[in-house]
């Protein structure tokens, strides 16, 4: 079969921790015997670190960016052939894209969660056309919690039944390269000091706040290493220094050295306020690392 997903999100590079679960998936499909095309945006446009939102807040011409991604991969889908379209994202990935763009081939969507909350923030009418219209399209309307499916499900309609019918829940494919010897690195140069870490954006969402005053809180660790970067970490960086927490920000770094600080801190601190399955979670109980949610 020729399968075709459809992505804002998707690694740019090795190490790359951008969309590496929509890679994983296409290289489970590849592994199944199945050829498979990415239709994914170019580095530097709408689409990318630290996200969509603080990428078109930074320089609001992304948007017409973004506008002209999705005419361009519905042209492309228009002249793929293929036999399956994966949308990653029902919007802006399945709508409008996939759905004018997919040349008859079956569909099948993808809500991570972010997709999810911009649809729930529509107006009702709106929301109600762009999930019938990918409803009746879509042979299957994946989520990746049911979490999420009841979230959206709850604020629906008549497009409600539709999508119940092709509604499924699966967690995303999960990948995790060998890191034993960087764990290993980077715990010997810690030396006994015990650090928590917080890995992601450093967006509003994220509430790495949370982290911090945790650990300024209860003292249950020594530092606090915060991996990623994005607009908050100026804000971030003076909350630190004023509740005088260690804070380590080590920035965006390749994805095998953000599972490396996973696997060799005492916990990870995740307060981010809306996940539809939070991959650093999944990843943090894959390598024995507990979690805990900061309030």
């Amino acid at each position: 079969m020729r399968i075709v997903l459809v992505t804002t999100s998707y690694p740019a590079h090795e190490g790359d921790p951008s969309g590496h679960f929509v890679q994983a998936e296409a290289r489970e499909l590849e592994r199944q015997g199945h050829a498979v095309v990415v239709v994914t945006p170019s580095a530097g446009g709408a689409f990318g670190w630290p996200g969509f939102a603080a990428r078109v807040r930074e320089r609001p011409w992304r948007l017409l960016d973004a506008m002209h991604w999705m005419a361009t991969a519905r042209r492309e889908l228009s002249r793929l052939a293929c036999d399956r379209v994966v949308a990653h994202w029902a919007v802006p990935c399945a709508w409008p894209v996939a759905t004018s763009g997919a040349n008859g081939a079956e569909l099948v969507v993808v809500s991570h969660g972010a997709d999810v909350r911009l649809l729930v923030a529509l107006p009702a009418a709106a929301r109600e056309r762009v999930v019938r219209s990918i409803a009746t399209r879509a042979t299957e309307w994946r989520f990746v919690s049911a979490a999420l499916r009841e979230q959206l499900l709850g604020t629906l309609g008549r497009s409600r039944l539709p999508l119940e019918r092709i509604a499924t829940v699966r967690a995303p494919s999960l990948e995790l390269p060998g890191v034993a010897d960087r764990i290993a690195r980077i715990a010997h140069e810690l030396d006994g000091t015990r650090v928590a870490v917080s890995v992601g954006r450093l967006v509003a969402s994220k509430r790495v706040d949370r982290a911090i005053h945790h650990v300024a809180r209860t003292r249950e660790v020594d530092a606090l290493v915060v991996v990623g970067d994005g607009p908050e970490r100026p804000r971030l960086e003076e909350l630190a220094r004023r509740c005088a927490v260690d804070a380590r920000f080590v920035g965006l770094v390749p994805r095998e050295e953000a599972l490396a600080w996973i696997g060799a801190a005492r916990m990870v601190l995740h307060g981010s306020l809306h996940e539809g399955l939070s991959t650093v979670v999944r990843e943090a109980e894959a390598l024995g690392t507990p979690v805990v949610h900061p309030a």
